[in-house]
């Protein structure tokens, strides 16, 4: 009786020790499950705007090399050489394309930083050519594989003209770039690229 009455509280205390540790373990697996459902719910989805300026980056960017072909009212159609250079800038939000290409008139260039504006809900390409021309043009996806941007009305020699320009992607490292220029007699100038993508890029000069 006497070693039955000592043990009893050594046991009491041991099944103690044991109802402690077994609470302690439990809070802690019901935190630890309770803290990463509360981490997944604050942790946002990935938005339709970062999705959309990774799409056009992830389209253009690169080294683009092909044919440029001409048909200007009044003289026969060219076509040369013409390479786009497009470099990923201001920590992947757009690029800055340099464009270049020598005809029979001479060399040609152009500098555009190409972008989706997020409170425009549009994407932009603003140019600044060696012909002196300063356009911005303003556009959109019209499906999977094609850009279409809004008629441009702007100034050329003097004379008004509405631009209007349309990308297509037949594959994701070719392209065929279009421009129309509408004269104020009604005539039009067309311009056409097609490219095929190098993934390296080439710093631009």
């Amino acid at each position: 009786m006497v070693y039955a009455s000592l043990m009893r509280p050594r046991y009491l205390l041991g099944s103690k020790l044991m109802i402690i540790r077994l609470f302690l373990t439990l809070t802690f697996v019901l935190a630890g499950g309770i803290g990463s459902r509360l981490i997944a719910q604050v942790t946002p989805p990935k938005s339709i705007t970062t999705l959309e300026v990774g799409r056009i980056v992830e389209a253009m960017s690169g080294t683009w090399t092909g044919k440029m072909t001409a048909n200007v009212p009044g003289f026969p159609a060219e076509t040369f050489d013409w390479k786009m250079n497009c470099q990923i800038v201001a920590q992947n939000a757009g690029l800055s394309c340099t464009n270049t290409g020598k005809a029979s008139i001479g060399s040609m260039s152009e500098s555009c930083l190409l972008a989706f504006d997020p409170e425009g809900k549009a994407i932009h390409y603003m140019c600044v050519t060696s012909m002196g021309e300063v356009h911005d043009h303003k556009g959109k996806w019209i499906d999977d594989r094609t850009i279409e941007f809004e008629p441009l009305r702007a100034g050329f020699n003097g004379q008004p003209i509405t631009e209007t320009l349309r990308w297509r992607f037949p594959d994701s490292d070719a392209i065929n770039k279009t421009s129309e220029v509408r004269l104020p007699d009604g005539s039009v100038m067309k311009f056409e690229f097609n490219g095929k993508r190098s993934r390296v890029l080439i710093p631009a000069k």
